[in-house]
C-alpha cells in the first residue's frame, strides 16, 4: 500500500480533499474513490518504473480519444497543471497517479436478469465501435504508443518444473501459432485486452467501459476471445463441459451480431476466436502464479483444482471448456 504522503500528493495534484478518499481494491494497481465538486471519481495508483509513465499517458490519451468520439467510457481527468498523470518518488519507488470520472451503474451480476442476449449484443457492438475507431487513431507523439502483443516473459523458475511445465508448453505452443498470424489494419490495432464483465457497468441498459490498463496493439479477434473466455468463466449457467460449449456458442452469436454492426471482420479471424479463448485461459494460470514461491501449500484449493484439471485436459489434447466450438 502506498503511504499517506503519496495519497496527500495525489489529492493536491488532482485538486480534491484527501479526506474523501475511500479504498476500493489493490491488485495490479491501488484504486480509490474520491469526491470533488459533488461528483465521484476514481484514483488509480500504479507502482511502476519511471519509463512506464509514457505507457500510461498513451493509455489515457487513447481513452480520451474514444470518449470524444462517442464511446461510453470512464473519462480521464487532468491534474491541476493540465497533465494526464502525476508521478511521485518515494523510497526509490515510482508511483504514477491517474484519475477518472466514476462510471455510473451496476455490475452484471447485481441483477441476474440483465445477463442475456441483449447485453451480449450491446457488449459486442461497443467493442466493434472501439475497434472501428482504433483504425483511425493516431497518437501523433511516438511516446504515446502502447506496447505490441508478444509472448509472455516468465521469470519464475517454479513454472518450468513438473506439471507446471505442461502448462508452459501449452502456452508457448499457442504463442508460437499466434506469432505467425498476419497483421493489417483490418484485423490488428489498439485493443482493450481486458474487456470482461467486471470492467464495465450498466446504467439503464447502457454499458460504460473502464480499466484500459492492459491495452495493447493486438488482433481484434484476440480482444473478442478475451471477452468470450471471461463470459464463459463467470456467466455460463452450468459448469460442465457441454453447458459451457453451448453457452459460448450462444454468447458469441449475439456478441458478433452486435460487433459486426460496427466493425467488419473476415471469416478467417472469426474462426480464430476459440483459439484466442484457449490462449486467455492458459495465460490466466501464469498471471495467478507469477509470484508463486514454489510451495504448493501456498496455493488456494481453487488454484490447485484448476491446475490439475487444466493439466488433464492438455494431456488429453483438449481445449479448455467453452473453447471447443466452431464459428
Amino acid at each position: 500500500m502506498v503511504s499517506s504522503g503519496i495519497l496527500s500528493k495525489a489529492a493536491k495534484s488532482f485538486g480534491f480533499d484527501v479526506e474523501t478518499l475511500a479504498f476500493i481494491s489493490n491488485s495490479t494497481n491501488e484504486v480509490y474513490r474520491f469526491s470533488k465538486n459533488d461528483s465521484q471519481y476514481i484514483l488509480r495508483l500504479s507502482e511502476k518504473s519511471f519509463d512506464y509513465v509514457n505507457r500510461i499517458n498513451a493509455e489515457v490519451h487513447w481513452v480520451r480519444y474514444l470518449a470524444e468520439n462517442g464511446i461510453q467510457a470512464s473519462l480521464p481527468i487532468t491534474t491541476t497543471d493540465g497533465e494526464l498523470t502525476a508521478v511521485y518518488n518515494e523510497n526509490e519507488k515510482w508511483v504514477i497517479a491517474t484519475a477518472f470520472q466514476m462510471a455510473s451503474g451496476i455490475f452484471f451480476d447485481r441483477e441476474p436478469g440483465m445477463w442475456g442476449p441483449s447485453l451480449f449484443h450491446q457488449w459486442g457492438e461497443l467493442m466493434g465501435k472501439i475497434h472501428s475507431l482504433t483504425k483511425s487513431y493516431n497518437p501523433g507523439d511516438l511516446s504515446l504508443k502502447r506496447a505490441e502483443w508478444g509472448p509472455a516473459i516468465l521469470d519464475n523458475p517454479h513454472l518450468r518444473e513438473g506439471s507446471y511445465r505442461i502448462l508452459l508448453d501449452k502456452l508457448q505452443s499457442l504463442e508460437s501459432l499466434i506469432s505467425s498470424f498476419p497483421k493489417d489494419e483490418k484485423s490488428y490495432g489498439l485493443i482493450h485486452y481486458d474487456f470482461h464483465p467486471y470492467n464495465f457497468l450498466i446504467d439503464q441498459g447502457k454499458i460504460t467501459v473502464f480499466d484500459f490498463d492492459d491495452a495493447i496493439y493486438g488482433w481484434f479477434a484476440l480482444d473478442i476471445g478475451v471477452a468470450a473466455a471471461h463470459a464463459v468463466w463467470w456467466g455460463s449457467p452450468k459448469h460442465d463441459r457441454k453447458s459451457k460449449r453451448e453457452f459460448a456458442t450462444r454468447f458469441l452469436n449475439e456478441f458478433l451480431t452486435g460487433y459486426l454492426k460496427q466493425n467488419s471482420l473476415e471469416t478467417y479471424w472469426i474462426q480464430q476466436i476459440p483459439l484466442f479463448m484457449d490462449y486467455r485461459n492458459i495465460s490466466s494460470f501464469f498471471w495467478w502464479l507469477s509470484s508463486w514461491d514454489g510451495d504448493e501449500g501456498h496455493l488456494s484449493e481453487f488454484q490447485k483444482s484448476a491446475i490439475a484439471n487444466a493439466v488433464e485436459r492438455i494431456q488429453k489434447g483438449l481445449p479448455f471448456d467453452g473453447c471447443d466450438i466452431q464459428l
